[in-house]
């Protein structure tokens, strides 16, 4: 387990096995990326059998996060694990932009959760120098915020990648965000 600058990164929280079943599981159910500049395919986790499985292999990481890191639980919200979705980057392309996950349009993010489900000589960048290699069954759990700014690399090698995303979000946070909006 390797931890630094409010990360943590594991190994083997989903075994070979675990990550092609995910695979093979979702790779037929996906759809291409809602714009241009997204070049992935998707498939959200959260309303998929499969949910219930990722998120409970989560747990003891998530729980070493707030061991390590515990000014994460003084937040005056409750938060968990409610949002994943599975990606597919066809060869040569990657989400290769920085950016951050939370944003104005996603103002309830907290961490943000990458479970790798495939091999490669890539991974995911950090734009203050942190890098993290794409390995499966490996999981990186990290602020959602603009500290974090990240992309993700083209595969050197030409092949298919796989990795589910999630977010840890504040709960009951749409309802808030709608009040918010209509002025409530």
């Amino acid at each position: 387990m390797i931890n630094k600058n409010f990360m943590i990164t594991q190994d083997d929280i989903l075994s070979q096995e675990d990550c092609n079943k995910i695979i093979s599981f979702f790779k037929n159910h996906t759809t291409p990326g809602e714009v241009d500049f997204l070049n992935y395919e998707f498939c959200d986790v959260e309303r998929s059998p499969l949910m219930e499985s990722i998120s409970r292999k989560t747990i003891p990481v998530i729980q070493k996060y707030k061991e390590m890191y515990k000014e994460v639980t003084l937040t005056a919200s409750a938060w968990n694990l409610n949002a994943m979705r599975f990606k597919h980057f066809k060869p040569g392309y990657a989400f290769d932009m920085w950016h951050s996950e939370n944003s104005i349009t996603r103002p309830n993010r907290i961490l943000a959760i990458q479970i790798y489900l495939s091999n490669h000589n890539c991974g995911t960048e950090f734009y203050n120098g942190d890098y993290v290699q794409s390995k499966i069954g490996r999981v990186v759990i990290f602020p959602a915020y603009f500290t974090h700014t990240h992309r993700g690399q083209k595969c050197p090698d030409n092949k298919d990648r796989y990795i589910l995303t999630g977010y840890y979000n504040y709960i009951n946070a749409g309802k808030l965000e709608y009040n918010y909006k209509k002025g409530k």
